[in-house]
């Protein structure tokens, strides 16, 4: 496959992806319009179209006796379609009919022929008017003619009067005398032919209108169209992260793990879903991103691993609490320590009390030992919560207690996971990425701002934080078919107990010594 071909592949993904995303912006503009058409096609009143066809034609003059008429220039064409289409003439039609119908008049370039339209409610009612339309028309072109030569009669009579009386020149009698019967005869054929109905208009039996299956179409196609410019309009305004590819895009990291959205979610309860419903898809995300960092380790020191977020309730403390318990079902030593010593939460989680913890061991008021917690059900685990809260969490983090705590820990357990604040608002995050041997980026699906995260991996990058990658939280697979979790109520194989040489409480006692 080409290059061009790959990008074009890519263009045309990205296109069903925004379809499928705001399917519903694209779905109920079309339902709406289709029901809108459907119930005034409906309310609508039948109107019946009918038509009479009239070959136009000037009456022979008496020097054209013989032929069919005179010769239509375009010029006479056009003055008679003004003619028919008068409204002296429609007016008789209705006055006549006793009705109103519509009346129109259509003509061709390529013949003489004008067609005579009604349109009426009654079908019967059509047909008589457009018949009736074309009748009058051919009486009206007949007495115009006749008065226009009864009009010159008369003055040629009253020139052969003046003649008689000698008022006049007598030289001219002869030829006044010869116009005079040519106008006589004139008169006469224009009082029986010209224009000439080829076509008598018959009741149709169908209506005109309303037309349910074309109106309907229509309104689908404009329905579906603006369905799918508000789509594409309200996507291009919307500059959150809505899939692991424009995440991996804004950023330039691999992401780890993709987090399905929780149904129940509520904002400050417990997510620890690898411990409420291990077999759920979540659930088995988080151990995506356990191996994940497990795997990254083998190249690397990883001990220390740090979650954050662009901004607050991006889901770090989720992601931080969750790669904590799948990494301790896993046979790790784990320590999760919550370093948000601004709105900390981990104790939450956990169902802890918070009255002492890590800033307790860093104004060293209490030992690590005393305030790590055992987790019940996770002898793997312990959990150090944020302690009091200081007036100057800053400070306090980039202070040397802090890193001779965190790394003489992480030479006790295989892992520390450290939750730490939101990178946006506040610094403490990137004083913490110097300690730590590696940092994960959380961002929210169709929450977090395109912006936002870009301008979170600035910021880390400019302190020099190891960026491992990042986790795309709460995506909606309903968004996309690409994610299909088949791992419901299967048993992962790596939650059986597995026998250590040391839990996680030897470990950090070790540490702490």
């Amino acid at each position: 496959m080409t290059e061009f071909e790959q990008v074009e592949e890519m263009t045309l993904r990205d296109y069903a992806s925004v379809i499928w995303r705001r399917k519903w912006l694209v779905i109920l503009p079309t339902v709406v319009t289709a029901l809108v058409a459907t119930v005034l096609t409906l309310a609508q009143t039948p109107m019946y179209r009918a038509t009479a066809d009239v070959l136009v034609r000037l009456p022979p003059t008496a020097t054209s006796v013989g032929s069919t008429g005179a010769v239509m220039s375009p010029r006479l064409v056009e003055n008679e379609f003004e003619t028919a289409s008068g409204s002296a003439l429609k007016s008789q039609v209705r006055k006549f009919v006793g009705a109103e119908p519509t009346l129109s008049v259509s003509s061709s370039e390529a013949s003489d022929v004008f067609g005579f339209t009604a349109t009426s409610s009654d079908p019967d009612v059509a047909a008589l008017a457009a018949n009736t339309f074309a009748e009058q028309y051919i009486e009206l072109q007949r007495t115009s003619l006749v008065e226009q030569y009864e009009a010159r009669i008369t003055v040629l009579e009253d020139q052969l009067v003046a003649i008689e009386t000698g008022d006049v020149d007598s030289s001219r009698r002869t030829e006044y005398q010869r116009e005079l019967e040519n106008l006589a005869v004139s008169t006469q054929l224009a009082s029986t032919s010209g224009s000439v109905l080829i076509d008598a208009a018959t009741p149709p039996s169908d209506a005109y209108e309303p037309q349910p299956e074309r109106t309907i179409t229509l309104a689908l196609v404009v329905g579906l169209l603006l369905g799918l410019g508000a789509a594409f309009l309200v996507d291009y305004l919307d500059t959150s992260i809505k899939d692991e590819t424009e995440l991996a895009r804004a950023t330039g990291l691999p992401t780890l793990a993709v987090v399905p959205r929780l149904k129940d979610w509520k904002e400050g309860t417990s997510h620890v879903i690898s411990r409420e419903d291990p077999f759920s898809p979540a659930a088995e995300a988080y151990r995506d991103l356990r191996t994940a960092v497990r795997f990254m380790a083998l190249d690397q020191e990883l001990k220390l691993v740090q979650v954050t977020s662009p901004r607050p309730s991006d889901g770090k403390t989720t992601t931080a609490s969750n790669l904590a318990v799948a990494a301790a079902r896993s046979g790790q030593r784990v320590v999760l320590i919550d370093c948000d010593l601004r709105k900390p939460q981990v104790h939450r989680f956990f169902d802890l009390d918070n009255k002492e913890g890590f800033t307790s061991v860093l104004l060293q008021e209490e030992t690590l030992i005393s305030v790590a917690r055992q987790i019940s059900g996770e002898k793997n685990l312990l959990v150090v919560t944020s302690g009091p809260l200081p007036p100057d969490p800053s400070e306090l983090l980039a202070g040397d207690a802090a890193r001779q705590v965190l790394e003489g820990l992480g030479g006790g357990v295989d892992l520390v996971v450290i939750d730490s604040p939101p990178v946006l608002p506040v610094a403490d995050p990137l004083v913490l990425a110097s300690i730590v041997d590696g940092v994960i980026l959380v961002a929210s699906a169709a929450s977090t701002d395109t912006r936002q995260v870009t301008r979170a991996v600035e910021r880390l990058r400019q302190v020099d934080a190891p960026l491992l990658g990042t986790v795309f939280n709460g995506f909606d697979p309903k968004d996309s078919d690409t994610y299909a979790y088949g791992y419901e109520g299967e048993v992962p194989d790596e939650e059986a107990d597995t026998p250590q040489p040391k839990s996680a409480e030897q470990g950090a006692t070790e540490a702490a010594k």
